[in-house]
């Protein structure tokens, strides 16, 4: 993945094909969860239509070599629903990330309330970042919500506090990670 893979999702960046890319792996091995996870971002629809065709013949957008390693392979369409910065520049090779998937229709209706505002508080607390990602087709296999943190560095990560308990939210199993970054 880090010497062929990340250039076919960098060509397919500048060719305007993706707005933007990102590969996590999980720092700790975890039969339970996901190993690798590519989040993938589209300016718009036309451009999803165009990956379709991608999956199609390259599931996932990845050599066979790469599939014969990722299985189970899943694709979940969903879309940003809340996202925040930190004001201080990020630096990626010392990141941490920290993603953990909800189910119940509850994430959709609370996590723009309570959840965000603690999120937003957090920014200035050693997060770097925050992606709040709904499932497009929910009631499905997968989850209903996605949140994304990126933390500063381990140390940020290590003073990390908890979600909040959202009242009827069903939390999966956490996954710490780490970035693939592009040459």
């Amino acid at each position: 993945m880090v010497e062929n893979g990340i250039q076919r999702f960098e060509h397919w960046k500048q060719d305007g094909l993706l707005k933007d890319y990102r590969f996590l792996f999980s720092s700790y091995v975890d039969v339970d969860e996901w190993d690798a996870m590519a989040i993938l971002s589209f300016a718009n629809y036309a451009q999803v239509a165009r990956w379709k065709t991608i999956e199609h013949a390259s599931p996932g957008g990845l050599i066979r070599d790469a599939l014969e390693m990722a299985w189970p392979l899943n694709t979940t369409p969903a879309d940003l629903a809340f996202h925040g910065e930190s004001s201080t520049p990020p630096d990626p090779a010392s990141n941490v990330y920290f993603s953990i998937a909800f189910d119940g229709d509850a994430f959709r209706q609370n996590a723009g309330g309570a959840m965000v505002r603690q999120l937003n508080g957090w920014l200035a607390d050693g997060v770097v970042s925050y992606r709040v990602y709904m499932n497009r087709y929910p009631g499905g296999k997968h989850w209903q919500g996605l949140v994304v943190l990126e933390y500063r560095d381990m140390d940020a990560f290590a003073q990390a506090k908890p979600l909040l308990n959202l009242q009827g939210v069903v939390s999966r199993e956490p996954v710490i990670a780490d970035a693939i970054l592009s040459h």
